[in-house]
């Protein structure tokens, strides 16, 4: 059978002593470090998350602006398509009636043109048949 004497006392007592000094200088220390550890790793994913969130705000923040931008880009753009066509059909009219002036003052000058020689014609119309009459009747005729 089981005896128990001194030996299996001083055998306990030693393994209880070696359990106290074990959990004051190594499984304390270690759980204790191990907590830190886990506390920095979990700050460490927190703060990893506060700053992809950040990311992802100042990100669509950025792409909101940009696609401001754009928009207000594309409407100047539209604006000054406008404003050109309207200076262009603005240029056209004032080509058109500056044409349209130089045309009149064509015919004008051109009827003018025409009726001096008419009045010319007229002339050299009378002289020549003075002249026609003088040589079919062989005298001066006034």
């Amino acid at each position: 059978m089981l005896e128990i004497n001194l030996t299996i006392v001083i055998q306990v007592l030693q393994f209880l002593i070696l359990i106290f000094i074990l959990n004051r200088l190594l499984f304390k220390p270690i759980s204790q470090v191990m907590t830190e550890r886990k506390a920095k790793i979990t700050a460490w994913e927190e703060k990893t998350r506060n700053l992809q969130e950040t990311a992802r705000s100042k990100l669509e923040s950025y792409e909101n602006q940009l696609k401001e931008e754009r928009t207000r880009a594309q409407a100047g753009q539209e604006q000054l398509t406008i404003e050109l066509k309207e200076k262009e059909e603005e240029n056209l009219r004032s080509v058109s009636e500056e044409a349209a002036g130089l045309v009149a003052s064509a015919q004008q000058a051109l009827g003018e043109e025409t009726e001096r020689l008419r009045l010319e014609l007229r002339h050299q119309a009378v002289e020549l048949s003075q002249v026609l009459a003088e040589k079919v009747l062989g005298r001066k005729v006034s």
